[in-house]
């Protein structure tokens, strides 16, 4: 630029025509605070006005910008809103004629008009409010757009190409420039660097993947603008044709790849990429995907989520320092994850009563091919969880209160098995409920009374109180929990790692309820009862107060009842009342009794063969032709009625008559299926009353458990009851009692009709390895998130099969066969398992000396434990048993109502017979069978090849 002087007299002097566009800058001063005189003013009021209508387009952008500047002070003509358009003021050849005049003006002197468009544009030329107004300020009221922004317009659509190219080479770069600094600003404000976020539990349950990416849109506003353009065409922008949702997708889109490139940008912008590579891991994918997905910048490496750090033995004084150390030392997301979360567990421990839960691990590593040294391995290992017990206050569980109602205890007595009279009643109208849900949903005809259903269920005492069971899982223990010091260390290990000794020095001095299946529970005894007056309470675990498993409990109920049931598979329809028969029916899978499939196939066979056989029964009950016409206009209260006679009638009432003639008396197919109904009735009132969380349902369903367990032959659970019964009604004291009966059900969900076992909880747990078992919890949640904020929530559940046909099917058999009609003599032939036990009445009988060994064994500990320990002084003062407080008699004395005869009967074999005779070879054969048995139902049943993760499918 040569002459920046004569520039500047463009717009300080007047040498250009009145008429030139160019000629009104005269009248402005230079200085903006220079004031001006009233001549002055007039004349750049006039300049102004020819201005505008020269080169501001028509006359309502004039007549706007005239209002615009009359809002700043200016002096604006009075005649405001007929202003002058610009065609009927000068016409078209003198607007040319004036800018070519100042081309001229400009070639003059040696200069061109691009000379000048820099020179105003330089931000020292001092021309900044003539910049303003010439080339910045609004001028189509519509879009508000600027002169400068159609100028940039027709440079770029009508220009050369050398132009348009040029134009856009320097928007490129400027773009360029923009995005950087944008990016630079993002990663400056730390929103993607994993270091900078405290990587806890609490951070990845409050994380949200959209405020997130809305943050970095936030942060780069253009480039999201610029993205947003890139993946939307112009006609879904006119027409407006994308719906909320494509919107909110294409957002999350443009979140998520802002992310990713924010990643390749800088490696400390990695939050994105090691949710993704979590959320990859914890659902199985292989370290070859992991790995491709970390090349292409989507996940973080498998190594990144691992870290580079060997495992180390841990002391409990370096162990709080521990989850500090691992940032200066390279540790991987995973390992900072689960310090966190084992820092968690314990701070919980310190301020709540927790309870806990351990269950063995079996893993088996594959190798593809073997060779020396290298082949497929099973790794046995233990997991355990511990959670927050609800409503448990620390001076309701105090240890001393605990041993004084022990040692006070009165033995086990079969009246504290038999239902009272009152809790038959109960447990009458709980299975006759039972049937009602049953048939409510199973057909649509009668949906229309679930709400009456659900308003008329009986015995809901003792239900639990709704609220969410926040769970903590432990690192999993290298112990095989096999044995009784397995389980020991087990427990010695969880106490350890939870940091009692140092957070909770007292914690001998109060309870401790532990869960898990009937073998670990059992093995524990073992070791307390060897401890038992040789050790201190603490060294012996007197303070340790063992719950039940009830998942263990409902598979050894389905693996009894398909045992008792299915029969003989070869016989067909000559047993149409058997399982196998049914299992053919519904054209299931084969079933092998010596390798039963996997649990829930089983349990789902029953309850379908128990819906079918409700539905048939109240077909026969009511007479009706089609269960429609019965529904057509039935009411609730006869629906109740004809279920009453249900149970009336299947029931097994009639006394059985030795002297009638076989072949003219009895029905074996009807006394089968009675029996079925009778169990699978039981079965289906204690899988409901856990789910719904009815404690007092769950202890009347667990007393005839107790028969059926003995019948059938699952000798350890019968045992494991007879314990449980025992602490619920004689053993516990009262407070102690009322927190187990509220906390031995979980609720991960805090849902209505959500309760799950604890020890199935646990069994959830097992399939993670030892690294990822202390982050279940905020991995299961982190999943969830991203399913449902990527779009991908396919959820864990599933809508439930269409059975319609399957109870048809069942129906038809059982209606052809006449299952539920007596035919009298009707004899099953030339088949296995003829008669089925009445496993109930079977468990009775053979109850009574077991019952007596095992208050012999209580007894004898309640013994040791009166003595006083040599290695150490008792933990409280020796209490006799006059002075000690006796057990808690609000709970009243619980225990099928029997006639009175056989009561006395029972009792007279105790009294009058002596010790060693009342046990008999059977009660021999039966400790014998008891100590050497190992049964686990677990291994009943065969693995799940795809187990559902939703706790309530089970």
């Amino acid at each position: 630029m040569a002459d920046l002087g004569f520039l500047n007299d463009l717009l300080t002097l007047s040498p250009l025509p009145p008429s030139s566009p160019l000629s009104e800058l005269s009248a402005i001063p230079t200085d903006p605070l220079e004031p001006m005189d009233e001549t002055v003013n007039k004349d750049a009021d006039e300049n102004r006005r020819e201005r505008l209508c020269l080169l501001g387009g028509d006359g309502t952008i004039a007549r706007d910008e005239l209002r615009h500047e009359a809002a700043e002070g200016l002096k604006a003509p009075e005649a405001l809103d007929n202003a002058p358009e610009r065609r009927d003021v000068e016409p078209e050849h003198v607007h040319d004629n004036n800018a070519k005049a100042v081309l001229e003006k400009l070639k003059l002197h040696g200069q061109t008009w691009g000379d000048f468009v820099e020179w105003i544009s330089t931000p020292t030329s001092g021309a900044a409010q003539q910049r303003y107004d010439g080339l910045f300020r609004p001028r189509e009221r519509q879009t508000g757009r600027s002169q400068v922004v159609r100028i940039l317009d027709l440079w770029t659509t009508k220009n050369s190409p050398t132009g348009r190219r040029d134009v856009r080479t320097w928007a490129t770069e400027y773009m360029e420039r923009v995005v950087s600094q944008e990016a630079t600003k993002a990663t400056l404000d730390g929103v993607l660097m994993t270091r900078r976020q405290p990587i806890s539990g609490d951070f990845f349950l409050s994380l949200s993947l959209s405020s997130i990416h809305d943050r970095v849109r936030t942060l780069c506003p253009t480039m999201a603008s610029i993205m947003f353009a890139f993946s939307t065409t112009t006609r879904q922008l006119k027409d407006n044709t994308v719906a909320q949702t494509s919107r909110d997708r294409a957002r999350l889109r443009v979140g998520f790849a802002m992310t990713t490139l924010l990643g390749e940008r800088s490696q400390q912008n990695s939050l994105m990429r090691n949710l993704i590579g979590l959320y990859m891991y914890m659902n199985g994918a292989s370290c070859q995907l992991i790995a491709i997905m970390s090349s292409i910048g989507v996940s973080s490496s498998y190594t990144d989520q691992g870290g580079a750090i060997e495992d180390a033995i841990e002391r409990p004084s370096t162990a709080t320092s521990r989850a500090l150390d691992l940032l200066s030392r390279g540790a991987g997301l995973l390992r900072r994850i689960s310090e966190s979360c084992r820092l968690s567990a314990r701070d919980c421990g310190e301020t709540t009563v927790l309870g806990h839960v351990y269950d063995n691990i079996n893993m088996v590593f594959k190798v593809a091919e073997q060779i020396l040294g290298r082949k497929d391995t099973q790794e046995n290992g233990t997991c355990a969880t511990v959670f927050p017990l609800h409503d448990a206050a620390p001076d309701n569980m105090k240890t001393a209160d605990l041993l004084a109602t022990f040692d006070a205890a009165a033995p086990l007595a079969m009246g504290d098995i038999y239902h009272t009279p009152a809790e038959a009643q109960l447990f009458r109208k709980s299975l006759e409920h039972t049937i009602l849900r049953t048939i409510i949903s199973s057909s649509d005809l009668f949906a229309r009374f679930r709400a009456d259903a659900d308003a008329c269920l009986p015995a809901t005492d003792d239900q639990m109180s709704l609220h969410k069971t926040e769970t903590y899982p432990l690192p999993a223990m290298n112990i095989d929990e096999s044995s009784p010091t397995g389980n020991t260390e087990v427990l010695d290990t969880i106490f350890t790692e939870l940091e009692y000794a140092r957070r909770r020095p007292n914690f001998p001095a109060f309870a401790a309820l532990v869960f898990g299946d009937q073998l670990s529970i059992s093995r524990s005894r073992t070791i307390i009862s060897n401890r038992a007056g040789h050790e201190d309470s603490a060294q012996s675990y007197a303070n340790i107060v063992f719950g039940p498993g009830f998942f263990h409990h409902q598979m050894a109920v389905t693996h009894g009842i398909i045992e008792t049931h299915f029969g003989d598979p070869t016989a067909g329809h000559r047993n149409p009342a058997s399982l196998s028969f049914f299992n053919t029916v519904l054209d299931r899978k084969p079933i092998v009794p010596s390798s039963l499939p996997p649990y829930r196939v089983c349990r789902n066979l029953i309850f379908t063969t128990l819906s079918a056989a409700s539905l048939h029964c109240l077909g026969l009950v009511c007479g009706a032709e089609s269960l429609e016409k019965y529904t057509a206009d039935l009411s609730f209260r006869t629906l109740r009625k004809d279920i009453t006679k249900i149970y009336d009638r299947r029931k097994l009432g009639s006394p059985f008559d030795s002297y009638s003639q076989p072949l003219t008396s009895g029905d074996m197919v009807f006394e089968n299926a009675s029996l079925f109904i009778r169990d699978a009735l039981v079965f289906r009132e204690f899988t409901d009353a856990i789910k719904g969380g009815y404690s007092g349902r769950i202890v009347r369903a667990l007393k005839i458990l107790t028969f059926m367990y003995r019948g059938s032959g699952r000798l350890k659970y019968a045992h494991e009851c007879l314990h449980l019964i025992h602490n619920l009604t004689r053993v516990w004291p009262g407070p102690l009692r009322a927190i187990m009966i509220n906390n031995w059900l979980v609720n991960p969900t805090g849902k209505p009709n959500a309760w799950v076992p604890v020890d199935l909880l646990q069994e959830h747990m097992n399939f993670w390895i030892k690294m990822v078992s202390p982050c279940i919890s905020v991995f299961r949640k982190l999943a969830l998130q991203m399913n449902e904020t990527l779009g991908a929530n396919l959820g864990t559940k599933h809508h439930s099969p269409d059975l319609q046909k399957d109870f048809e099917s069942l129906c038809d058999l059982m209606r052809g066969n006449g299952v539920f009609r007596v035919e009298p003599g009707r004899v099953l032939r030339d088949m296995s398992n003829t008669e089925v036990p009445n496993v109930v009445a079977s468990g009775l009988k053979q109850l009574s000396g077991p019952l007596f060994e095992y208050n012999k064994t209580f007894e004898q500990l309640q013994r040791r434990r009166r003595e006083t320990p040599l290695v150490s002084p008792p933990s409280s003062p020796h209490t006799s048993p006059a002075s000690s407080p006796s057990t808690v008699d609000t709970f009243p004395l619980s225990g099928v109502v029997l006639p009175s005869a056989q009561i006395a009967t029972f009792a007279s074999d105790r009294d009058d017979m002596p010790r060693s005779q009342s046990r008999g070879e059977e009660d021999d054969d039966y400790w014998r069978h008891y100590d050497a048995d190992e049964y686990e139902p677990r291994a009943a049943f065969a693995e799940e090849d795809e187990p559902s993760m939703d706790l309530e499918d089970w």
